[in-house]
């Protein structure tokens, strides 16, 4: 969603024309209608106040990748990349949809009752779409009925790594970085983009997956050691964490590290004898461990070894 369509989108809501949006913001008519018609693209200090000045304001919305699973008995079904959150009441909200699970009729469901709210949380996890499920499943509900849920193995399953993010250590640090000292930062969820399995005849015997990327990615670079900042880690618990942070999202994670920390991590990652190289790359004084994970090998397990690390140190 670029930054004209938003003006619009603002605009409308509240109601204003581009002439009296353009007296409270300051501008001109007729660079508003520029703005708007694609023209021109204003920089985000001047589309912040002209959404302000519409009611509204620039917010980060987190991007989540998703994968089409397939498994026998199951059929396809979706699975993110991390868990979100949805505001009230939404989270709450009172939804009528037919059973996407067993084909029933149509019926309503209160997200009030904890019951008929694990009940919807059961049927889009296995016939929702991706914009259905970002919109109604919120991710510290799901987390809390987790085990409750009658899921099948293969959803179960599929979704172990978002929800084993979910349940570790947070960073506050790193929210209070991005949210610029603002303890009440929070970021709302958005489909980044999703692809749909190619469809085979026959059912496949064994659950299949295919990971989807895609083509932009508007993540910073990943830093390297000694810039912006970044302290280089010094235990192979800290080189752990920092790898498994970044292994949901990347299949190269990489941290820095002093060379004392990287080599007793090599170390220790040679004895778990997983089959995965290490790198240790020079960096100023340190150097960066690398982690590589080969396409279709499953980052699950390399991550519940590196959090293994992490814990133990």
């Amino acid at each position: 969603m670029d930054r004209a369509y938003l003006i619009e989108v603002a605009r409308r809501a509240s109601g204003l024309t581009q002439a009296e949006l353009a007296a409270r913001s300051g501008t001109s008519q007729a660079t508003m209608s520029a703005y708007e018609r694609g023209l021109k693209s204003p920089t985000l200090k001047v589309a912040a106040r002209i959404l302000e000045a519409a009611g509204y304001d620039l917010n980060l919305r987190r991007l989540i990748d998703w994968v089409e699973h397939e498994a026998p008995g199951v059929g396809q079904f979706w699975v993110p990349s991390t868990l979100w959150n949805v505001e009230t009441p939404d989270c709450f909200a009172i939804l009528a949809f037919p059973d996407l699970v067993g084909d029933g009729p149509m019926r309503e469901w209160d997200m009030h009752d904890r019951a008929q709210r694990k009940g919807v949380y059961e049927q889009l996890l296995q016939g929702g779409s991706p914009e259905e499920m970002i919109r109604w499943i919120d991710g510290p509900l799901l987390v809390d009925a987790w085990d409750e849920l009658d899921l099948p193995d293969a959803v179960r399953e599929a979704w172990k790594w978002p929800m084993v993010i979910a349940r570790g250590p947070t960073h506050p640090d790193t929210v209070r970085t991005l949210g610029r000292g603002d303890d009440s930062f929070t970021a709302e969820a958005w489909v980044r983009g999703h692809e749909a399995a190619p469809r085979r005849a026959p059912a496949p015997k064994e659950p299949r997956v295919r990971f989807i990327r895609t083509r932009f990615d508007p993540r910073p670079p990943e830093t390297t050691a000694g810039s912006d900042g970044m302290k280089p880690a010094a235990t192979v618990a800290k080189v752990a964490e920092l790898l498994a942070t970044q292994l949901a999202t990347s299949r190269h994670p990489a941290a820095p590290a002093t060379w004392n920390a990287g080599v007793a991590f090599a170390r220790r990652w040679a004895d778990l004898g997983n089959g995965h190289t290490v790198v240790l790359a020079p960096s100023g004084p340190g150097c960066v461990v690398g982690v590589t994970v080969e396409p279709y090998v499953d980052r699950l397990d390399v991550g519940e070894q590196l959090i293994r690390l992490w814990r133990t140190g």
